[in-house]
């Protein structure tokens, strides 16, 4: 899960060396962020992004009807009043379409049965009318996650409040290398904990106090969830995500905290989102980056 996390949200962003953050004028530096900020909204309202989520339903062994109508298995929350039935066979899901209803798998016209996750998978994204559902595997559950392209939450998402951009929040931190095979507990909101493999230590000094953050991704791309004292009330009370090039070639990262971002979570209750690990915790306020967003869902 936490892999499929990075993935989607490194995707998104301007690529700007931090350390070339450092060089700009706050003026300049202050439009960067703006542009980051355009290029992050964009991207959650994108058709692959999180603004548009509308569902997650867990299958259940064997049949699982699919439909609008209360009396499936899952319910929908609009769409035809029948779409199908997914069958969930030892971890592979196949679909049926509903006579009289027109669906699509990746762009082509459903006729029959198909394997949509597992061993032989034919297809990903099932498409009806305005929505989009596709299989998800968390630990030993798989799920349908629904997304509705015309959610009214698309429309009420128009900014995402932050801190004023400010290059004091750029920080240099040592990179220290990972004993072989490190790895931290990652827990997520379904109370389901994942190794995650650390490929260095991040260490820096804010206000007189030693402070070590323990990323996971690449060594090449860290990726740091953290907690801190803004939490549950300037930001998000779950924690925020950034992103850091590796180390320089003196053996430093720069963490840029003005691109520290709200998880998934923040913006629907469909995600399934990796929390900060206990090593994360921080013991004072990160006034940078994205703040809490308004109740949206």
């Amino acid at each position: 899960m936490l892999r499929n996390i990075i993935l989607l949200s490194a995707v998104v962003f301007l690529f700007l060396s931090v350390s070339r953050g450092k060089d700009m004028s706050q003026s300049e530096y202050a439009r960067h962020i703006a542009e980051w900020d355009s290029a992050r909204l964009h991207n959650l309202k994108s058709p692959t992004g999180w603004a548009n989520l509308a569902g997650l339903f867990w299958l259940r062994e064997g049949t699982n009807t699919i439909g609008s109508a209360s009396g499936n298995t899952i319910v929908f929350p609009r769409g035809p009043e029948k779409i199908g039935s997914m069958t969930l066979d030892d971890g592979n899901v196949s679909f049926a379409p509903a006579a009289g209803v027109s669906i699509s798998a990746d762009g082509s016209a459903v006729d029959g049965n198909i394997v949509i996750f597992g061993e032989g998978s034919d297809a990903g994204l099932l498409t009806v009318d305005s929505l989009g559902f596709f299989i998800i595997s968390r630990g030993e559950r798989v799920g349908i996650r629904l997304r509705d392209y015309i959610h009214p939450r698309l429309d009420s998402l128009q900014v995402i409040e932050r801190f004023a951009a400010d290059k004091e929040w750029i920080i240099r931190a040592k990179f220290i290398e990972a004993e072989k095979d490190m790895t931290i507990n990652v827990p997520d909101v379904l109370g389901e904990i994942s190794r995650e493999s650390v490929p260095g230590v991040l260490e820096f000094e804010m206000d007189g106090e030693n402070v070590r953050l323990y990323p996971t991704g690449s060594r090449e791309r860290l990726f740091v969830i953290f907690a801190d004292e803004t939490n549950g009330l300037e930001t998000y009370g779950g924690g925020r995500f950034l992103y850091a090039d590796g180390p320089d070639k003196d053996g430093y990262v720069y963490l840029d905290f003005n691109k520290a971002y709200n998880p998934p979570c923040a913006f629907s209750p469909y995600a399934t989102c990796p929390l900060p690990p206990g090593e994360n915790y921080l013991t004072f306020g990160i006034y940078a980056g994205e703040k809490a967003v308004p109740f949206i869902f």
